[in-house]
């Protein structure tokens, strides 16, 4: 089934975002360079005329959520995962690493079982599934990225 983009519900995430995380959008302006007035309108979702620049969407999807972004990945069929900067990869890394997983993992799996207990998921009941099993995949995918690393330092 094709996934049907919706703008108003980007338009909605976009200009809820800095609620979300109780910024001030005074103070993501002030950060941006641009006014109050003029950020409040290009958030609006209501003002046709207004238009969010690139610049301004990426630097309010760093400063706020990431929210906007899982919609349009959702419309795709993607997902996004957190990269972490670290580059070495101590004990501690890697049993963090087999601690999410199996945290993440355990939470779909039980998740899942508990949906079909009547053989029928209902839309909620799959919205829970895919949840849990995006975090089980962003937690495979951390590791996976780490192996790569040290795969390339390491040989």
């Amino acid at each position: 089934m094709k996934k049907i983009f919706i703008p108003e519900r980007l338009k909605d995430l976009i200009y809820k975002a800095p609620d979300r995380v109780d910024k001030k959008i005074k103070d993501i302006a002030n950060e941006l360079g641009v006014s109050e007035k003029y950020l409040s309108r290009q958030l609006n979702p209501i003002d046709t005329g207004a238009k969010l620049g690139v610049e301004e969407f990426v630097y309010l999807l760093a400063h706020t959520d990431l929210k906007p972004l899982e919609y349009i990945n959702s419309i795709f069929d993607r997902i996004s995962i957190p990269i972490s900067d670290k580059k070495v990869l101590t004990q501690t890394r890697w049993l963090k690493h087999i601690s999410s997983i199996s945290k993440e993992a355990g939470e779909a799996v039980a998740e899942l079982a508990k949906s079909i207990t009547d053989n029928n998921l209902s839309k909620e009941q799959v919205s829970k599934c895919k949840k849990e099993t995006y975090e089980a995949l962003q937690s495979l995918s951390l590791l996976w990225i780490d192996l790569k690393r040290y795969e390339a330092k390491n040989g």
